[in-house]
């Protein structure tokens, strides 16, 4: 998806309540290959080039695996815990076992992964059909929520920062700030503080001293 210079294409994270009826209500509607996608995206927190070129040899049985990320030409080493391991292998399950050569997000008529562009027009849909709460929902979400979701569980620390700083492979923690949202909660909190009867109770105090 091209960007147009001066518009803000900044991708939101899920609320992970939000995205946990993703994942239920595309498992319910049985679109398993879109709900294997997600769960991917969240448990790597890959990148969509990365989910991409992610094939099921690389995940199945394997309780961690080397990727190569195409944007940074960064090793990373992604752990998968034994929850995360079953569930993998019953999503490949609910698929019919495709070839373990395929792309976890392949399309089954070509046997190429499916374009980043065509990923994001499915989230869009799936944006208007289940009405999730985000504003900006595209395949840099699922990196955002896994993001948001870590410095949550951890405490809400520095030392949160700092691992997820390690994690997404950014130049320093102010920038994984700015990732996950934070500074943007900071601008927020300052707007909804605002409030027209304190200004107005404030004035008329200095008016009649």
């Amino acid at each position: 998806m091209s960007r147009i210079k001066g518009l803000l294409t900044t991708a939101d994270y899920l609320p992970y309540e939000e995205y946990l009826r993703l994942l239920h209500c595309l498992h319910h509607d049985r679109l398993y290959k879109w709900e294997a996608y997600c769960k991917i995206s969240f448990c790597t927190a890959f990148r969509v080039s990365d989910v991409r070129t992610t094939h099921w040899r690389d995940i199945l049985g394997k309780n961690e695996f080397i990727k190569i990320e195409q944007k940074t030409q960064k090793a990373r080493l992604v752990k998968i815990n034994d929850e995360i391991l079953g569930n993998i292998q019953q999503m490949y399950q609910l698929l019919g076992r495709p070839d373990p050569e395929l792309s976890v997000i392949c399309n089954p008529r070509t046997g190429e992964p499916y374009s980043r562009e065509h990923i994001n027009r499915i989230l869009k849909y799936f944006l208007w059909k289940y009405k999730l709460r985000i504003k900006r929902f595209s395949t840099h979400s699922f990196r955002k929520t896994f993001g948001r979701y870590v410095y949550e569980s951890l405490g809400r620390t520095s030392d949160a920062l700092v691992r997820l700083s390690q994690i997404l492979n950014h130049k320093n923690i102010e920038t994984t700030r700015r990732y996950i949202g934070l500074d943007q909660d900071d601008i927020d909190e300052v707007f909804e503080s605002l409030s027209f009867n304190t200004a107005a109770i404030q004035f008329t105090e200095t008016a009649n001293p």
